[in-house]
């Protein structure tokens, strides 16, 4: 192995080494042998000093890891994140007390769509993000930290190789991470949906505070034309093959339903249409239906597979009520 590979060797195993330290701190269950045996590992070496300040600076974005470690002397260059970076912590927690969900998204999103638009980006690192509808993203890129948290919705990373820290992927706390890959992530209610279209991420999702001591992180790499799904506070689960190109249609303004239940179609085209559908026949809810559907259509296509059911669309301000 020549140097350049030792190189990167020792910054991968410190980096691992630093995620599993995070792991424990993680669980609030810490005890004061593993902060020193902590201590030791970190102050061991610069290396060392260097991945855990990445990852710390990381899982405080999501305030996970155990307030003790903060005890311990941090770099100066290292304790501080950017404006934005910090918004997502108690200041949007603050936001979001007095004020409308929206209103805090807008004051910490650094890109956002609205419903039924779609957008191209390019970040600082040269990696490509199509935004789904109705999506927003707060970035936070300094040397040796790519961090995207995707406040809601869904986006697909083309990552840029080389940097010197991976790319990662925040949401519901918790995230992928990949380094020349290109993935897609879904964050709509208490559930996180990652899906691989190249390369191959690293899908972690961190305990909640109570959670047993064992449990406290769980992290699953999943492949090329595989997807994985979470829910806030529990593991991963299994990965599972899917179609990329049926699953991420969205990117060439379409959604594809092939035997998906009705009530699942019309969710999804919901979020592409201003108006909330309701149905009111819950027996077809479970029924199976199948389209190729426009996005720019997507008001359209919820009459039309109404009517595959027997509904009818109605209309009042605001709402499309399916009856029958």
């Amino acid at each position: 192995m020549d140097e350049s590979g030792k190189e990167k060797a020792v910054g991968d195993r410190a980096a691992k080494d630093a995620r599993d330290w995070v792991v424990r701190l993680a669980s609030g269950n810490t005890t004061d042998a593993e902060l020193a045996r902590f201590k030791a590992w970190r102050e061991a070496s610069h290396e060392h000093a260097r991945a855990f300040s990445r990852e710390r600076e990381f899982w405080r974005r999501l305030d996970a890891v155990d307030p003790r470690a903060d005890r311990l002397p941090t770099p100066p260059a290292q304790r501080r994140l950017g404006r934005r970076a910090v918004l997502t912590g108690a200041a949007a927690a603050s936001i979001a007390a007095v004020a409308a969900p929206k209103i805090a998204l807008l004051l910490t999103a650094d890109y956002r769509t609205a419903v039924g638009e779609q957008a191209e980006l390019s970040l600082p690192d040269g990696t490509r993000v199509t935004l789904d509808t109705d999506s927003a993203l707060a970035l936070c890129f300094r040397p040796g930290l790519r961090l995207v948290e995707l406040l809601r919705g869904e986006a697909l990373f083309d990552i840029a190789p080389g940097g010197d820290a991976p790319f990662r992927v925040a949401a519901l706390d918790g995230g992928a991470d990949a380094v020349d890959a290109a993935f897609a992530m879904r964050a709509l209610g208490d559930a996180a949906t990652v899906t691989v279209a190249r390369g191959a991420a690293l899908v972690f999702c961190p305990a909640v505070a109570d959670a047993p001591p064992m449990s406290r992180m769980s992290a699953l790499e999943i492949g090329e034309g595989r997807q994985t799904r979470y829910v806030r506070g529990r593991a991963p689960g299994p990965p599972v093959v899917v179609d990329v190109e049926q699953t991420l249609a969205w990117r060439s303004g379409r959604v594809i339903f092939d035997g998906r239940p009705f009530a699942d179609a019309l969710a999804e085209l919901g979020r592409y249409v201003p108006e909330s559908i309701v149905l009111t026949n819950r027996s077809r809810a479970q029924d199976p239906v199948s389209a190729i559907v426009s996005i720019r259509q997507a008001g359209a296509a919820v009459a039309a597979l109404a009517r595959t059911q027997g509904l009818t669309a109605r209309r009042i301000p605001g709402v499309m009520i399916l009856v029958g």
